[in-house]
């Protein structure tokens, strides 16, 4: 059955399985475009590629880590909080478009997806810079942060507030190991606050485990 692209009143989350069909269909250059679903796919908000830009950063060499041991894949990013006297943040993840079986394998193994794993997500840099304009809201507390993904905004709550505590927690346990190893390459700019990471599934019976324990979620 063909699909009517003149509705006007279709609904984001339509178009956007319209976006992905249709770069999954690949459609030769040949094939006609229907001109007014351009312009409504254009209008569907996606994922800023570079991000909002909102802390500045830049691409760094391996941080204390032997080069041979530090994966081609990945990279490490170096970010500048704009606050008084911040230290630099450092941030490994995964190089954008580098993925292969293994983390296809992890996904079924666990039944989870590699949205954490594929890029880091502008949703991260606005979180992180609405913890540096509410400093106190952080203060002496015990945070914990749900689908972490490489764990910008925790570091920085980490990093930045005087948090009593920081849990940077996620799904997956291929991003987890990438937290793990942004909390050692800054373990000397956390001062006192606590930070540690966590496989954490929402679904799990372990929560009830945790609940309670934290002032911000």
């Amino acid at each position: 059955m063909d699909t009517d692209h003149s509705q006007p009143n279709r609904k984001p989350s339509s178009l956007r399985w319209q976006i992905l069909r249709r770069a999954l269909r690949r459609r030769p250059s040949s094939e006609p475009e229907n001109l007014c679903e351009e312009i409504r796919l254009d209008e569907v908000s996606r994922r800023a590629r570079n991000g909002f830009n909102l802390i500045p950063w830049h691409v760094v060499n391996e941080v204390g880590e032997d080069s041979d041991s530090f994966p081609k894949r990945d990279a490490c990013f170096c970010y500048t909080l704009p606050l008084p006297n911040a230290p630099k943040l450092f941030l490994r993840q995964r190089c954008e478009d580098c993925v292969d079986l293994d983390d296809f394998e992890v996904c079924n193994r666990y039944d989870i997806d590699n949205t954490g794993l594929v890029c880091q997500w502008p949703s991260e840099d606005v979180l992180a810079y609405y913890a540096m304009l509410h400093l106190g809201s952080f203060r002496s507390k015990r945070v914990i942060e749900l689908g972490s993904g490489y764990g910008l905004a925790g570091l920085v709550i980490a990093m930045a507030t005087e948090a009593s505590e920081v849990v940077i927690s996620d799904g997956n346990p291929q991003v987890v190991d990438y937290i793990q190893c942004n909390i050692d390459a800054n373990s000397a700019s956390l001062g006192s606050t606590k930070v540690k990471s966590m496989i954490l599934h929402w679904d799990q019976y372990e929560v009830s485990d945790i609940s309670g324990t934290f002032d911000v979620i």
